[in-house]
């Protein structure tokens, strides 16, 4: 019976040549595992759940998140404000002590020169006015010294006047010493000394040559113990009075 297969027959010597021959099995140094075959791609779409409506936001929620964010941050602001104000504060104090130690002092140096140059000027003016009453003391002193002595003298002037009254006399006969030579002289004298100095008349002629006459007569405004001289020369005071003043001058010069 032919089957519908044709038989196989033996290769000829171009197929083996074509065809070598397989050797036999020899077994691998190893086997690599099986791989999963391939997932075959599926025609149909996986299925997928309808999508889920979005939420409605909460504004309440948002709000009150803001707000509070809000809160937060000037919180901190303040926080901030007020950490950085302390620490300026802080420096600024530090460093306004320092300035103000540092002014303070210097003040206090500008303030005591200024003590120390006002109180200069015043003993300045304290010792000139302790001088300027010291020489008005003195210079008071003297006047009232000299018009003291003064008056002793006239004191003594006039008791020995009284005391005396030839004194007189001889203030006339110095007066006459000190003439030039002169024609007429007249004298002036007290009218207590008249009597007295025309006594003596002839013998204060005797006095200077060169006298033609004497005249004595009175004044009243000659005090008793002077004289005045009245010649052609001129007219000599010798009252008692303009020889004190004469006194005094000669003392004030050489004070």
């Amino acid at each position: 019976m032919q089957t519908p297969f044709p038989l196989l027959e033996t290769p000829s010597g171009a197929e083996s040549a074509a065809f070598p021959q397989l050797n036999p099995f020899q077994p691998r140094e190893s086997v690599p595992p099986p791989q999963a075959p391939a997932k075959l791609a599926c025609p149909f779409p996986e299925y997928q759940p309808p999508p889920q409506p979005e939420a409605v936001p909460d504004l309440e929620a948002i709000r009150a998140e803001a707000e509070a964010i809000r809160l937060k941050a000037l919180q901190e602001a303040e926080r901030i404000r007020e950490q950085a104000r302390r620490e300026g504060y802080q420096q600024g104090y530090e460093q306004g002590y320092l300035d103000g130690e540092r002014d303070a002092h210097q003040q206090a140096h500008q303030e005591l020169q200024r003590t120390i140059e006002q109180l200069r000027a015043q003993v300045a003016q304290v010792i000139e006015a302790a001088q300027a009453r010291c020489t008005a003391y003195l210079s008071e002193a003297e006047s009232q010294m000299v018009a003291l002595a003064l008056e002793a003298v006239r004191k003594v002037v006039r008791e020995e006047v009284r005391m005396q009254p030839e004194h007189v006399v001889a203030i006339v006969r110095e007066v006459l010493r000190r003439l030039p030579p002169s024609g007429h002289v007249r004298v002036r004298v007290n009218p207590l000394d008249l009597e007295t100095v025309r006594a003596q008349r002839n013998t204060l002629l005797q006095v200077i040559e060169g006298i033609e006459g004497i005249e004595i007569v009175e004044d009243r405004r000659v005090e008793q113990g002077g004289c005045i001289v009245e010649t052609e020369q001129g007219v000599y005071d010798a009252r008692i009075r303009t020889q004190l003043a004469e006194i005094e001058r000669a003392i004030k010069e050489a004070a």
